[in-house]
Parts: structure tokens; C-alpha cells; sequence
């Protein structure tokens, strides 16, 4: 029996947590700490070596996780979720991370399958799905060809051309062949304009290119265009219909105009992907009257002062900056007739405080301070002729972001205004230290780091360090974030903020004004607001294996006291023993195994001990809604990124000629030896076709061990290069074999055909029980033969091509005439991703043909888990590339009580 600490719900857990951040605020006794229930949440901070990548490169990842109140690296969860996401809401590879103090990394390996164009990567862990969508880090890339000429795309020369005046003509290329090779006749496609969804069928003249033409209004901004082929492959691309038509948005602050009280009102003016957008124009109100002049900064803030009259309408006529021929018409939030106005300020190391109503009250209010959902102080005081003001040390507050709500007598909720705090104790000095200032190409550089904190004192401290071509990358990097503006900016907010670095550059102090209008911004993005989440999940510390039992006859049924035995078979084998609580639960912790999946065997047995079958129901990863941010698939290619992409393509350019010169491969033909023609085997291949790889049942029966638990087991470790067996379904899931190439695969067992409800059946045959298994590539008569199992699927769905595995056993009678054990659950869970260390050369050791080939690297070391010593302080090596010019170190890094710091330093190559 599972000790009772193990059996009892997580919310334990909450409580405790929520005992440790009393420690933060001074106010633990005289109110309650948790502003937000999602302080209790984790923080992840995701990086990447590069923004923009070309196919056949690794994506290096680097991950923190803290916990949302205070920065520490989280002691909750030991794994972590990350996805590769294409624009169509396709998740293109995933990785199963182990975290051990905070702290993981992993890579995407891109391979040819991947389309030029934006995707996303998102991390998660299973705590973090308590809270929705705001706690699912998300991060953009772009991915190009790998070679210069291979340009084409399946959706291109997309055009917007005026016809008539206010009426555009959308016209575009669909190459269905892109990504569909068996793709023919007319192709179904799509086109959503904002809201508007429209669905129509198009022919080609010449079976390749589907030429087509789509009338727009100038209402529209965006418009998504999509292909599905014959054969279910489907595409889509986002462009900008108008992509310099200025949007620009108003925000009051503290949230609203309230007629009488002099304002700051900021604005922002972005172009159609969000990017600041430079303009200028004035303000008037309703009567024509002008109040004044506006312009704003590079990154589309911009501020003005009004006294608002609720008896007027307020407008904006702004011209962009590049453009000051059209004039466009934005209103201002309408003045309300009454209300409340939080205004904050700073004067030397105080932040001031000011509270205004109209009309005019003597009541007492309330400012709440609170900064990552823990409260600090509730400040209480009388108005004065409707005014209130009150000073706080910044250094009494963390560095952050801080919510000052005005709260009425009853401690209703008024206004909110958030502030950046820089009190700046929870920096760390970063000191970074060559062996020489000059280096040579493919010398060896010596790199020295010591980290200490705000007084000198060394610390120790995880840290990560990234070394790349200042010219190539340099400009990507000014702009992409880092651990400290995540952790203390952007993560503060759903959607994360544009350019976080270029706030927070302590070169820059000047720059904590923008910081300040930007705040003004993001009231609605919050993620700290006052909301009750149904915290359902428990934390992952570790792989595991959890689930339910059940009466074999009702899954409602729960069974208590019913021994488990779970045997794993990975790197590490282990053999575990438990009973089910109350609610028939079960947890096993597993150790550490890397890989894809590892196998695993659960058998059941009553209190008797004797083996029964019960419906055991495994908890398994439910990967979160995908949330693709269309604005983001417009992709640009600016003079920065281009040189970049045509760096990383000429490099690969060099390697695929090296591969060539080096590398030779003797090409076996595979060919299938006579066998017996029996009349099951007959019947499958005048239907289906002849085998092209046939694996003997005397083979596989040989292959078994004591661990086996069933023939796609065997197939599993055996035969990867001709088969590949993945996990789907729900619940416990169940194994589904597939030939190694992209088309689908179906089963037939002695020439019957497997139904799709049956699929579960399939894995768990004995392999003594099987004659052959035999593999039949692009089977004819394949979708006849897919409307046979899904029976229930529209004749459109079934594809034209696939594979079929067919499995002869000597019972000769299919799938039914298979015996099952008792009592056995076999199965397969996820477990940790390989590793894999970042490839740089060594200088000291290479062939005379590695010493010829040409080194164009413009990532020139890369080490995202790195820990210092005591004395804080770390050593690492690494060799330069071929190319000269100025290379930029980055170094982040983080301590146990969550301090962290950013640091960049530069030296130079020569020739």
C-alpha cells in the first residue's frame, strides 16, 4: 500500500506553498497574501540559438522554470513540454525535458519535411496548464530552404492590386504538388478574410500551378489562404491585404478619461503585424478645437496630457512618418461623466502616488501594491477635496512589474495602473574575462566568467552561454528576449512584449520612461488578475506512470486495494509494487530513462492475489489548445535576416559538398525470397499487391525476450528500419505499426481486415503465434480498403495511397483467434528526449580532409546548462570559425533565490 502522504490530493501542496510566500510581503498578518492564485504558477524563460534557421539546421534550446512569485527555480516540476508548431496548428516534433533545478535544454532537428515559413515553439509543464493559456510560453521562429534556389512554395506570388477605388483583386499561385507529389485535378481551397470564410474549387492548366483570383474590400486587413489536396494534405498562408495601414490604440491611464481630471494619455501605433510604427498628427475634439501635437518613439509609444469634457469626443489625425500624403482618423475612449484616476510618478528613489475622483468625494480609499500576484501594502486614507497622495520607497518593493489598484471604501476595485519597479537588488554582476582581446580564425579561445551579487560577493549560479557572429546575429539578438527582461518583464504578461531587451539595458537608464508608457498598455494582458483556477492538475517531479482501476465492466466503477505490479524495461529496469487507493488511483515514479518511449507491463490482481482483468485507464499528456497567432505567419525577410539565411545556406552549401566527397554508400537492393503461396496469402496479394519486405515468424519468435509483451514489441526493438511503431489513442493508449514512409498504414491478419475498434488488439498477439508479418508498400485497392475499416468515413476522407502490413498467424482465422493473457496491461509511455551535446569542431584533432573544409558557422558555441562554483566562478573553451569580425559572448544567469543577470561582451577575429 502507497504510504498516505502519497494518496492525498495535491491541494496540501497549494497550501504549503502559499505559507512559504508570507516570507515576501511585511503584511502577512494583516491581510491576505495572494493577490492572484497564479503566483503559485511557474514561469518559463525559452531561448533559442538564432530567430531564423534553413532546413537540415538544430534548433539548440534552453529553458528556465521559476516559480511565479519569486523568480527561484521551481521545485515543483521535473519535466517539461516542448513543441514544434507550424502555422497550420500541426505540432511537427515535441520533447519530453528533464529539469533539474530549474534548469533544462533540448534541440529541434529541422529535416526536410518542414516548409519555409513561421512556426512557433512553445514549452509547458503539467502545472502550468492550471492556468491557461497566459502560462504557456510561446516563441516564434522562421524557417527557410536550405538552398538559395529552392524558392518555391505551395502557396506563392500572392498580389493585391486596386481594380476600382476601395476595391482590391487578391490573386495567388496554389503548387499542390508542394506538399502533395500524388496530388491531381481540381483542388479544394479556401480563403478567410478577417471573419469571412469562403470555400470554392480551382483547376490547373497544366497539372502543376492552380492559378487564382479573389475580389477584396479595403475593410479588409488580413486574409488566410488554404489548400487540401486530393489526398487530405492541407496548407495555409497569412497575408497582409494592406500591410502599411497604421492601427493605433489609446490608453488612459489607470484605464479610462473621467471628465474634469487633467490625464496622461499613451498611445501606440503599430503596423499589421504589431511592430511599432512611427507617425505624427495632432489632437482635436469634437468642436474641431486643436489640443495638441503628437508624434512617438521607434517602437510606436508615444504620450499627451488632456483634461477630458464629457460633454466632447476626442480624436486622432495621424500621418505615418514615411508617408505624409494619407491621413488617417483614429478616436479616442469616450470621457466618462464620473470616476476614479490612479496616477503614478517617481521623484529620486520614491514612487508617488495620487488618487483623483470627479465629483469631488471625502470618502476613505485604498491602494493595493502587488507585484506577481502576492500583496504588499494596502494603503488606506481619507480624500481631500477628492485627492489623495501617498510616497513609497521603490527599494521597499521587488524589481518588477507593480500593480497599484485604487479600491473604494468597501474595497471595490476602481482602477488599475502598473508600474516597473528597478530597484535593482536582484541584479548579478557579470563579469566575463579572454584569454586575449584579438583572437585568429580557428584559434582556441579561453572564456572566464565570475558571477557576484549587488555588494561583490560571489555566488554561485546555473548559467548559459551562447557565442555568435556579432554582424550576422547581433541585431536579432538587441531585439530577442532575456532571462532578466523575461522573468521581470515580459513573462508578467499574456503574449509576452515586443523587443523586452531594449527596456531593460542597463546602458540605457533613459529608456525606463518608454518602460513606463509601455506599462500603461498592458492592463488587459495581466496575468496576475483576481482569478479562481481549478488547479486539477498536480505537478510533475519526475516520469511516472498514473492512472486509474476500474470494474472490468464500468469504468465508474473504481477499485480499491487492487495490487499493481509494474515492470519497466529501459535503460534502467525496475519492478514496482502498489496498491489502489480509495478512488482506485495509482502513481508509480520512475527513474530517469532517455529515448522515446520505454515499455512497460502493469498486471493486476485482487486481494487474493490472483491475476484479473480489470479496465486500467493510464493518465496521459493533453497537449493544450494551440493557439497560432496568424499576424505572426506574415513572414518579412528585412536586409538583417537576409544576409543571415544567406550565410547559414552557403554553409550548408559546402557541408552537403563535403558529404558528397567523403561519405559513399553501398545501396542493397532489397528483394523478397520465394515463399509458399497459400490461399490467405494469394488472396492478399492479388488484391494488394506482393510484399516488398517479408519477415519470417521463425525470425521473430527467436527475437523474443522474457520482457516481450507481444509482437509490435518485438517489430519495436527489432526492426526500426522497416517498421515504426508509435502510441495513440487515449486512456491507456494502444501501439500502431507503420511502414517508414508518409503514408498511412493499415492491417490486415490472415486476409481479413483489421476494423478500426479492433486496432488495440493487434499489438498484444504472441509472437509464437505468427507465421510472417509482411510489409506491402503502396498497397492497390488502398482506400476500398479504408472505407472497410472506417466504415463510418466520408469517401472523401479515404486516401488514394498507403501501406498495409499484412500478419499471418497459424491459427489462419484473423485477429479473434488470438489468445489474450489475464491481468496484463502492455503498453509504452513517454519518457525523457535524448540528449545531444552541440557539435563544434576541435581544432587540435581533425583529419587533413576536416582541416581543407571551409568552417561558416555563425553560432560558434553554445552551453545552456553551465553551473560556477562556489566562488562563482566558470571556465570553457571553444574554437573560432573561419570568419573575421566582432563575436558577441551571451551570458545569463540565475541563482538559488532567484536572482538573475544578463551580460554581453565582445572580441574580436582577425585574419
Amino acid at each position: 500500500m502507497l504510504p498516505s502522504h502519497e494518496l492525498k490530493p495535491f491541494f496540501g501542496l497549494i497550501q504549503f506553498l502559499c505559507l512559504l510566500l508570507c516570507a515576501v510581503s511585511p503584511l502577512c498578518a494583516q491581510q491576505s497574501k495572494l493577490a492572484s492564485d497564479a503566483a503559485i504558477a511557474e514561469k518559463i524563460y525559452l531561448q533559442t540559438d538564432s530567430e531564423l534557421y534553413i532546413n537540415g539546421q538544430v534548433i539548440w534550446l534552453k529553458l528556465f522554470v521559476v516559480e511565479a512569485a519569486t523568480n527561484r527555480p521551481t521545485k515543483l516540476s521535473g519535466v517539461l513540454y516542448a513543441e514544434l508548431i507550424d502555422a497550420n496548428d500541426n505540432i511537427m516534433d515535441e520533447k519530453l525535458l528533464k529539469i533539474e533545478n530549474g534548469a533544462g535544454s533540448s534541440y529541434f532537428e529541422l529535416t526536410d519535411q518542414y516548409l519555409p515559413g513561421r512556426y512557433m515553439i512553445r514549452a509547458y509543464t503539467a502545472w502550468n496548464k492550471n492556468f491557461g493559456r497566459a502560462f504557456i510560453t510561446r516563441k516564434y521562429i522562421d524557417i527557410y530552404p536550405s538552398k538559395e534556389k529552392d524558392h518555391l512554395t505551395p502557396i506563392q506570388n500572392t498580389i493585391v492590386s486596386e481594380e476600382t477605388q476601395g476595391n482590391y483583386l487578391l490573386s495567388a499561385e496554389f503548387l499542390p504538388l508542394q506538399i502533395d507529389s500524388l496530388h491531381s485535378k481540381k483542388l479544394d481551397v479556401f480563403i478567410n478574410l478577417d471573419e469571412d470564410t469562403d470555400s470554392l474549387r480551382i483547376k490547373s492548366q497544366d497539372g502543376q500551378i492552380y492559378p487564382f483570383q479573389y475580389p477584396v474590400a479595403a475593410a479588409h486587413h488580413l486574409a488566410t489562404l488554404g489548400m487540401r489536396t486530393a489526398n487530405g494534405r492541407f496548407y495555409s498562408k497569412t497575408i497582409a491585404l494592406r500591410p502599411t495601414l497604421p492601427e493605433v490604440d489609446f490608453y488612459p491611464e489607470s484605464g479610462h478619461l473621467v471628465h474634469g481630471i487633467m490625464s496622461k494619455v499613451v498611445f501606440r501605433a503599430t503596423d499589421i503585424k504589431g511592430n511599432g510604427l512611427k507617425i505624427k498628427g495632432a489632437i482635436a475634439d469634437s468642436d474641431g478645437n486643436f489640443i495638441c501635437d503628437i508624434t512617438n518613439n521607434h517602437l510606436g509609444l508615444g504620450t499627451f496630457m488632456l483634461r477630458p469634457d464629457s460633454s466632447k469626443t476626442y480624436h486622432a489625425s495621424i500621418n505615418i512618418a514615411s508617408d505624409s500624403v494619407e491621413t488617417y482618423t483614429f478616436k479616442l475612449p469616450n470621457v466618462k461623466s464620473s470616476g476614479n484616476i490612479l496616477n503614478v510618478s517617481t521623484f529620486k528613489n520614491q514612487i508617488r502616488l495620487a488618487a483623483y475622483s470627479f465629483p469631488a468625494t471625502q470618502d476613505s480609499i485604498y491602494i493595493q501594491v502587488s507585484s506577481r500576484g502576492i500583496n504588499y501594502y494596502m494603503l488606506k486614507g481619507p480624500t481631500n477635496n477628492g485627492q489623495m497622495a501617498a510616497l513609497i520607497a521603490a527599494d521597499h518593493l521587488p524589481t518588477g512589474v507593480i500593480s497599484f489598484t485604487l479600491l473604494d471604501a468597501e474595497k471595490r476595485p476602481l482602477s488599475q495602473r502598473l508600474f516597473f519597479n528597478k530597484a535593482g537588488e536582484d541584479d548579478l554582476s557579470i563579469q566575463v574575462k579572454t584569454d586575449s582581446a584579438a583572437y585568429h580564425p580557428r584559434s582556441k579561445v579561453a572564456l572566464s566568467v565570475q558571477i557576484s551579487d549587488t555588494t561583490g560577493n560571489p555566488i554561485p549560479a546555473q548559467i548559459a552561454i551562447s557565442v555568435v557572429n556579432k554582424r550576422l546575429n547581433g541585431a536579432l539578438q538587441e531585439k530577442s528576449a532575456n532571462i532578466q527582461s523575461s522573468f521581470l518583464l515580459s513573462s508578467d504578461f499574456d503574449g509576452g512584449i515586443k523587443q523586452p531587451g531594449y527596456y531593460l539595458d542597463p546602458q540605457q537608464p533613459a529608456r525606463l520612461q518608454e518602460l513606463d508608457m509601455l506599462m500603461m498598455t498592458k492592463n488587459s494582458a495581466y496575468r496576475y488578475g483576481i482569478i479562481e483556477h481549478q488547479l486539477t492538475i498536480p505537478p510533475e517531479p519526475s516520469l511516472k506512470v498514473a492512472g486509474t482501476v476500474s470494474s472490468t465492466f464500468s469504468k465508474k466503477k473504481k477499485k480499491e486495494g487492487i495490487d499493481l505490479t509494474l515492470m519497466t524495461f529501459g535503460e534502467k529496469t525496475s519492478f514496482l509494487k502498489q496498491q489502489t487507493d480509495s478512488l482506485g488511483r495509482f502513481n508509480f515514479n520512475l527513474p530517469d530513462n532517455y529515448g522515446q518511449h520505454i515499455n512497460v507491463l502493469l498486471q493486476t490482481a485482487n486481494a487474493n492475489g490472483k491475476k484479473r482483468n480489470y479496465t486500467v485507464q493510464l493518465n496521459r499528456n493533453v497537449a493544450p489548445a494551440i493557439s497560432f497567432d496568424q499576424k505572426e505567419a506574415i513572414t518579412t525577410l528585412d536586409s538583417v535576416k537576409h544576409l543571415l539565411v544567406k550565410k547559414q545556406q552557403e554553409k550548408n552549401t559546402v557541408d552537403e559538398a563535403f558529404r558528397l566527397t567523403g561519405d559513399y554508400m553501398d545501396l542493397e537492393e532489397v528483394t523478397v525470397e520465394d515463399y509458399l503461396l497459400t490461399p490467405q496469402r494469394q488472396k492478399v496479394m492479388d488484391r494488394f499487391g506482393k510484399p516488398d519486405d517479408v519477415i519470417d515468424g521463425e525470425e521473430i519468435e527467436a527475437k523474443e525476450q522474457k520482457w516481450s509483451y507481444g509482437l509490435y514489441s518485438v517489430l519495436l526493438f527489432n526492426y526500426p528500419e522497416k517498421v515504426r511503431i508509435e502510441r495513440v489513442g487515449g486512456g491507456g493508449g494502444y501501439l500502431w505499426a507503420k511502414v517508414n514512409n508518409s503514408e498511412m498504414t493499415l492491417v490486415v491478419v490472415d486476409g481479413i481486415p483489421v476494423m478500426n475498434f479492433n486496432y488495440d488488439l493487434i499489438p498484444n498477439i504472441p509472437p509464437s503465434e505468427v507465421k510472417s508479418v509482411e510489409l506491402i508498400e503502396y498497397a492497390n485497392d488502398f482506400s476500398r480498403l479504408f472505407m472497410e475499416v472506417y466504415p463510418q468515413a466520408s469517401p472523401l476522407e479515404a486516401p488514394m495511397t498507403g501501406n498495409v502490413i499484412a500478419i499471418y498467424t497459424y491459427a489462419g482465422k484473423g485477429v479473434f483467434s488470438v489468445d489474450q493473457p489475464d491481468g496484463i496491461l502492455k503498453t509504452s509511455v513517454p519518457v525523457f528526449s535524448p540528449k545531444r551535446d552541440f557539435e563544434a569542431p576541435d581544432y587540435s584533432q581533425l583529419t587533413p580532409q576536416e582541416r581543407l573544409k571551409p568552417d561558416l558557422r555563425t553560432l560558434i558555441h553554445w552551453d545552456p546548462t553551465l553551473k560556477t562554483n562556489v566562488e562563482g566562478k566558470a571556465q570553457i573553451h571553444f574554437y573560432n570559425a573561419d570568419s573575421p569580425g566582432e563575436m558577441l559572448i551571451i551570458i545569463e544567469a540565475i541563482t538559488e533565490d532567484g536572482k538573475t543577470g544578463y551580460q554581453e561582451f565582445t572580441y574580436q577575429v582577425r585574419e
